[in-house]
């Protein structure tokens, strides 16, 4: 966690979903499916966001179909199946925005860090310092199928999945797997020094006594560098990492990450952002991280049902609700209210400790311009730009020790 600077303004992120983070969002915007799939439909409501307050979005990733049974697929056909590639969505990103943060999310737990090191470096490279990572792992042992070499996801029961502590506990050798992957990719990403590549002059591309091909080697893994891509100090991706209240997740983030996205969930089972933030605090300790050479910057994420008033929103969310015959939950916590009870909720957490928000919005086409709008008239003015790094208040890495 960052020390706390009452000049800084909140970070603000969206996290996009292809409709919205509710089920039957797509049933309320005009779009046929199809058009969900499509790089006109994205581009628009990227640049959208692009010429506004918010500092980055994310792009989800999918291990084999949605499902709202967390152990098979559910057969269900009048919610939004399938997602782009978050690295595909990404790319076309980076080359239709101008200042945007990106961030992508990628499974760690059955794919190579070699090739996710490619990936994300290469996008930031090209992008100048605005491409992130969303570390995650896969949980759901029935995605296992959809790999030839997978490693072993348990099955998780119905009394485990609504209980962080008993999921945390019953994952930890994926998320172990998930830190050691996090030490290889930014082992991978230092493997070139700042002048490794040359000017040309005298004939020369690349001293190769400036780029490391030392084994990398971690409790289980051992792999050889270096990166294809010429990484520098300066364009070493930024890691993110979503964390539910629970040991095991958190270990994970204050251990590795360089932002911890946080689930309070104050309604449901009592947990405030006092909570998460103490908790947070906690680990940093246990796991001995300097948050002065290696600063931690924690955002909320929050599920965000908007209206021009209360009445409205909540009006919206009952509607969302019909269609999709069931009420809306979520593993964090649910804003129900006008644009202004939102920025009071910012003012709230930021106040509490924490650095921002990552907005997770219902419907896309009419909670994002609402969030564009009004969060402009209240955020807007002296707003960072720059790298994904400096507006995530992570500072530069060439004077900091995370290398």
């Amino acid at each position: 966690m960052n020390a706390p600077q009452s000049h800084r303004l909140p970070i603000i992120g969206i996290a996009l979903e292809p409709a919205g983070w509710h089920p039957a969002a797509w049933r309320l915007q005009g779009h046929t499916p199809t058009e969900l799939f499509t790089a006109p439909y994205w581009l628009a409501l990227l640049r959208d966001i692009d010429a506004s307050v918010v500092d980055f979005v994310t792009f989800e990733e999918s291990i084999g179909l949605q499902s709202s049974d967390f152990r098979a697929m559910d057969g269900k056909e009048d919610q939004v199946r399938g997602r782009l590639s978050p690295v595909a969505l990404t790319a076309l990103a980076v080359f239709g925005t101008q200042q945007l943060g990106v961030i992508a999310a990628r499974s760690l737990t059955h794919s190579e860090p070699y090739g996710i090191a490619t990936e994300i470096a290469s996008l930031n490279v090209l992008s100048g310092g605005r491409v992130g990572l969303r570390a995650q792992i896969t949980s759901r042992s029935i995605d296992t199928h959809h790999f030839v070499r997978p490693q072993p996801v348990p099955d998780l029961k119905e009394s485990d999945i609504y209980f962080p502590e008993k999921i945390g506990t019953r994952l930890a050798p994926v998320f172990s797997k998930a830190t050691e992957s996090i030490e290889i990719l930014r082992a991978l990403w230092s493997t070139w020094t700042e002048d490794a590549l040359l000017d040309g002059t005298d004939g020369r591309f690349v001293d190769v006594n400036k780029i490391s091909a030392q084994p990398i080697t971690t409790a289980t893994y051992d792999i050889a560098g270096p990166l294809g891509v010429p990484v520098t100090t300066a364009m070493q991706p930024v890691v993110l990492a979503l964390a539910h209240h629970a040991h095991v997740p958190y270990k994970l983030a204050t251990a590795a990450a360089d932002v911890i996205l946080v689930t309070p969930t104050p309604s449901t089972n009592g947990v405030s952002i006092g909570d998460v933030l103490n908790a947070v605090e906690s680990e940093c300790t246990a796991v001995q991280r300097d948050l002065i050479a290696r600063p931690l910057t924690t955002l909320v994420d929050l599920v965000v049902f908007l209206g021009a008033t209360r009445h409205e929103a909540v009006t919206m969310k009952r509607a969302l609700d019909e269609l999709s015959g069931a009420p809306y939950s979520s593993d964090t916590e649910i804003f129900v209210g006008s644009v202004g009870e939102l920025v009071r909720r910012i003012e709230e957490l930021v106040a509490a400790g924490a650095d921002g928000v990552r907005l997770r919005p219902a419907v896309n086409g009419s909670d994002i311009p609402l969030v564009l709008q009004q969060l402009g008239l209240v955020f807007g003015s002296n707003r960072l730009t720059g790298t994904l790094r400096e507006r995530l208040h992570l500072g530069s890495l060439e004077t900091s020790s995370t290398t």
